[in-house]
């Protein structure tokens, strides 16, 4: 998960730097960067699995890799990202 989770960031910041010159140095991905696919991977679920399903599992983890918990504001931003991508079509 850990490393589904950095892989994915250094991405990101890789696509973001090469396409904005450096500008997006130090700049969060914005919306749509996370595929559908690696938003299950992230949670840990199956493609497809239930809105309920999205929220326990997003629920889990962030108690455990949260920043008030000893994690780090990437992991839960990933994590975030993973949910909203995952219930996006679900609302």
């Amino acid at each position: 998960l850990v490393g589904l989770l950095l892989s994915h960031g250094a991405r990101t910041w890789r696509k973001n730097t090469e396409t904005n010159g450096g500008e997006g140095l130090g700049v969060a991905p914005g919306p749509g960067a996370m595929t559908k696919e690696e938003a299950y991977k992230v949670l840990g679920l199956e493609a497809g699995a239930a809105a309920a399903d999205v929220r326990k599992a997003h629920r889990r983890l962030m108690q455990r890799l949260h920043p008030d918990v000893g994690g780090t504001s990437f992991l839960a931003a990933r994590i975030n990202e993973a949910k909203d991508v995952l219930l996006s079509n679900h609302n």
